[in-house]
């Protein structure tokens, strides 16, 4: 047991050199193989496929393709094109949902008998979450994690699947939570394994409960964070939250948290969403801080989380002020335009729409005609609309939030800048909050969507209606948004 953690000890001192080097050398792509096969080593599948992903940003050829990623796909039941698919997949993006549907494409998996590897699993919990078969699809993702526990993908499904596409029965929650119990007994499970099992007793209205496991999954978090030093472990700390990104959806918020999370002072949330102020607000601070790490008295750390709904939800904004009055608060804004074919978009992904896009935004764009205030809007609205065009309505909103909140506690972004020019981007968030200035190696677009190109007069008929308030947002902030 102690040459154990001798070696892990050791381990992690090599992670903490190579990525010491990275800072001076970001593009070095020996050391982020070397970093690869750390983790591999020490069975963090997650942190392993990361640093590959990253150097395959740096250097596309296939050929340069860490060995360590193709002896971990072997290992996971990969073979031959699939490989290769795989490998193409990481990179341009690596979310959840393409990885499940990459894994279908190349096999078919029809019953659990069939299942001998996690990447069976996978195919049969994709095959029934499709046919909207969820007690089947919880079962099949429950196999995949039973089979291997330490990468996040199974885990990150079966969450959303509990989360947003139905609602679990007693015994359904009973059988997951008596699930992830038995996994924790192993000792086998990734951190966001206490995350999903903290959810889970959540809906149960064990609220005390479900924060011990969120205080679990940041103890375990932060023990696998290599920018975490003796100094931080020593140190006396607080309870808080140093930053929100408030908005706004489908606007760029999943990159930029994701972007400044790779940041060395930045210990990440729980979940990058934690719907607190407009959703959960009745079950406490106390559960709301669980699921972020304690920070040092003296500085040097922040947390935050990213709900992009915050900006436009009711009274939000008095609610944040009300617990966390010197917060700072970053708003990323995209073309209202763009924002709202692809807040479409995303609803027809989930079978939340039905409609084509032309009569979604036609129907919505009458609605909103009729509307006097346009910073409130009735159940009426809401029986009929999904908010495409109001949710781009930032100049509203952001009016709401500066009454209560003083100038210099926001950060304005365009969407357009984050992608294009991102460093510089994020250069700015850093100087914001008042962090060292951190060059991200690769910038992987992530939680991005497609779809095909909008009818030219549609989009110019919905540019006309955002055209004065976009003007009256830009006179507001002394910003140009340069938005066509």
């Amino acid at each position: 047991m102690a040459n154990v953690i001798i070696m892990e000890y050791q381990l992690k001192k090599l992670v903490t050199h190579y990525r010491k080097s990275l800072q001076i050398k970001p593009e070095n792509l020996v050391v982020y193989e070397k970093i690869a096969e750390l983790y591999y080593e020490q069975g963090e599948l997650d942190k392993t496929l990361e640093f590959c992903q990253e150097a395959l940003q740096i250097q596309p050829d296939l050929a340069s393709v860490p060995k360590v990623l193709n002896k971990m796909l072997q290992t996971l039941g990969f073979e031959g094109e699939e490989i290769t698919a795989f490998q193409n997949l990481l990179q341009s993006k690596l979310d959840y949902e393409s990885f499940d549907i990459l894994l279908s494409r190349s096999q078919t998996v029809k019953t659990p008998t069939d299942v001998k590897t996690w990447k069976d699993a996978i195919v049969l919990g994709y095959d029934f979450k499709e046919k909207k078969q969820w007690d089947e699809a919880i079962t099949a993702y429950m196999k995949a994690i039973e089979i291997e526990p330490s990468l996040s993908f199974s885990y990150f499904t079966l969450n959303y699947i509990i989360n947003y596409c139905f609602t679990p029965e007693l015994n359904q929650l009973e059988r997951i939570i008596a699930f992830y119990y038995q996994l924790i007994q192993r000792r086998l499970t990734s951190p966001y394994a206490y995350v999903v099992l903290g959810d889970m007793l959540t809906k149960q209205g064990k609220v005390s409960e479900a924060i011990i496991a969120y205080k679990v999954a940041i103890n375990k978090t932060i023990h696998l964070n290599q920018n975490i030093t003796n100094k931080y472990i020593n140190s006396p700390k607080i309870d808080g939250v140093s930053f929100l990104i408030i908005g706004m959806g489908k606007a760029g918020t999943f990159s930029l948290y994701y972007y400044l999370c790779q940041h060395p002072q930045i210990i990440p949330a729980t979940d990058k969403e934690l719907h607190f102020f407009n959703k959960n607000f009745d079950l406490g601070v106390d559960w709301y801080l669980a699921h972020f790490p304690p920070l040092p008295v003296e500085g040097g750390f922040l947390t935050g989380e990213a709900t992009p709904w915050y900006l436009g939800s009711y009274e939000v904004e008095k609610k944040v002020f009300q617990l966390f009055p010197k917060i700072k608060l970053i708003a990323i804004l995209r073309n209202p335009v763009d924002r709202a074919i692809s807040h479409y978009y995303m609803n027809l992904k989930l079978m939340k729409e039905h409609r084509t896009l032309e009569v979604a935004m036609t129907s919505e764009l009458e609605t909103l005609k009729e509307i006097i205030d346009l910073t409130q809007v009735s159940e009426k609205y809401w029986q009929t609309e999904k908010g495409y065009l109001w949710f781009g309505l930032y100049f509203y909103f952001l009016e709401k939030w500066m009454a209560i909140f003083p100038r210099e506690q926001f950060l304005i972004l365009r969407s357009e800048d984050l992608y294009n020019q991102t460093n510089k981007t994020m250069k700015q968030v850093y100087d914001f909050l008042e962090i060292t200035d951190y060059s991200l190696s690769a910038h992987p677009k992530v939680n991005s969507g497609s779809y095909s190109k909008t009818n030219n007069k549609l989009r110019q008929k919905i540019d006309d209606f955002f055209q004065p308030h976009n003007q009256k947002l830009e006179d507001y902030l002394g910003i140009k948004f340069n938005w066509k």
